[in-house]
């Protein structure tokens, strides 16, 4: 079922690089055991990407792994920003053009992790077999 091997990639602000990343970890998924929730990462990595490349700034690093959890790391050089600008705890208004994207994550994701500098930020999410277990 895991898998230690790693997934590494680095990319720049092209949103067309998301594609590729997007299909080589979700077959980490599903080779890692999780078929059911690759539909969850492959999305989860889509606003995680396109995060990254729209209010982060190039190089973006992207890990993925599996070692019982399916982990993924998103790391870009941007400023920063202050979490809890951005951490909402409630869904976003549903007439507002912003502001859904980490809030999808932390629907998705058993757990998210962010850490924010001004030397850039690393969203790392992790994803169990069993989501109601939580990870």
């Amino acid at each position: 079922m895991s898998t230690s091997r790693r997934y590494l990639k680095t990319i720049g602000n092209d949103p067309a690089e998301i594609a590729q990343i997007r299909h080589d970890v979700r077959a980490i998924a599903v080779t890692s055991g999780f078929v059911d929730r690759a539909g969850d990462v492959a999305l989860t990595l889509d606003e995680l990407l396109a995060n990254a490349q729209e209010h982060g700034s190039p190089p973006v690093d992207v890990e993925a792994w599996s070692d019982g959890r399916l982990i993924i790391e998103v790391f870009d050089r941007g400023v920063g920003f202050h979490q809890p600008d951005i951490w909402r705890k409630h869904p976003p208004e549903p007439s507002g053009s912003r502001g859904r994207g980490l809030w999808i994550v932390r629907q998705l994701a058993d757990r998210v992790d962010v850490s924010s500098s001004p030397t850039g930020t690393r969203v790392r999410v992790e994803f169990t077999i069993d989501p109601g277990i939580g990870a």
